[in-house]
């Protein structure tokens, strides 16, 4: 039997069972050119390394065997790299992708319980449309090809077909994406969970925006809302102590001011509606100090106020009559 440097003899074991998963001990060894005791420690010692390596005796023969996973083709990481893998798959939103991708981690994990496997965090969980339409949004902006999708339009309730040119994904929760939408030639915003079919549609030519432009759009955009003007400047005062719990609860692109008595936040945006819904739930706690973001502050008041008296009156003439009070009895006492 030939001579073989310990290099050597490893470069060869792991070119054979790239041609071929499962080998006899002794074939293994006539097919390299090394001792079968040299082949063992060998073996043993890769198995000891962690790689997916499992023998079985069968007398005469003991068989080695690679794990149909195992690729040496595929991304090797250092021992000291895989925890940081773990958690940050760990903190994926729960997805069939993600729980598939952390069993292949997990299951290739070295041995000796040395690892944590899945710390416990809990991570939000993707919808339906999210899970199923998400790849094909990112597949799209990676690609520069646009997509063709049937969407609900929440505010009509409206189902259409619509083509756009994906630019910048925000993955919230929710998920959602800007892109040049083909029908008005402008930036739009769109929620994943709102597609009810979709693909990328190569047989039509991707429109490009400036990286600028979609930055912009962005950074007056609201919660992912756009109005239909320009930017204002708006701010509203919040007292104490409420002041503390919303300091910690703003809405991204928010500024606060900290005073004595509360705080001041404000923004430069055109999703005035978005940022005067936030006020509203604020109740009395807050007050608008622009007359713009007043105006619509007011009139969501007024009509959630307008709404409410109407059901209520409608609650109140629908109701059965209170059952009469049964007569109580005399005390014993």
């Amino acid at each position: 039997m030939g001579q073989r440097s310990r290099t050597e003899t490893v470069v060869a074991v792991l070119s054979a069972f790239h041609r071929r998963k499962k080998w006899t001990q002794a074939e293994l060894a006539r097919s390299i050119g090394v001792g079968t005791e040299a082949l063992r420690k060998v073996l043993e010692e890769l198995q000891a390394e962690a790689f997916p390596l499992v023998s079985d005796t069968d007398r005469p023969h003991v068989y080695w065997k690679m794990s149909n996973s195992w690729c040496p083709g595929g991304i090797l990481f250092k021992k000291e790299d895989v925890p940081e893998l773990v958690r940050q798959l760990g903190r994926l939103p729960r997805s069939k992708a993600r729980d598939g991708l952390l069993d292949v981690v997990v299951d290739q994990l070295p041995a000796k319980g040395k690892l944590l496997p899945v710390p416990p965090v809990a991570s939000r969980v993707l919808s339906d449309q999210e899970e199923q339409y998400l790849p094909i949004v990112e597949d799209g902006a990676a690609r520069k090809v646009p997509l063709f999708f049937k969407y609900v339009t929440a505010s009509k309730g409206v189902i259409g077909e619509r083509r756009a040119s994906v630019h910048w994904i925000d993955l919230g929760p929710p998920a959602r994406f800007v892109a040049t939408c083909h029908r008005t030639g402008e930036l739009r915003w769109f929620r994943v969970d709102r597609i009810l079919h979709g693909r990328v549609d190569a047989g039509e030519p991707f429109r490009p925006s400036a990286a600028a432009a979609v930055e912009a759009f962005c950074a007056t955009s609201l919660d992912g809302y756009k109005g239909s003007g320009g930017p204002i400047v708006c701010s509203f005062f919040v007292r104490d102590p409420e002041a503390r719990w919303v300091a910690n609860n703003l809405l991204d692109g928010m500024r606060v001011e900290a005073f004595h008595d509360g705080i001041r936040v404000s923004l430069e945006t055109s999703a005035v509606i978005r940022l005067a819904r936030f006020v509203v739930g604020l109740g009395a706690a807050a007050q608008p100090e622009n007359p713009e973001l007043a105006k619509v502050v007011v009139e969501l008041a007024r009509g959630a106020l307008e709404h409410l008296a109407s059901r209520t009156l409608e609650l109140a003439t629908d109701s059965p009559a209170p059952a009469t009070k049964p007569a109580r009895p005399s005390s014993d006492v």
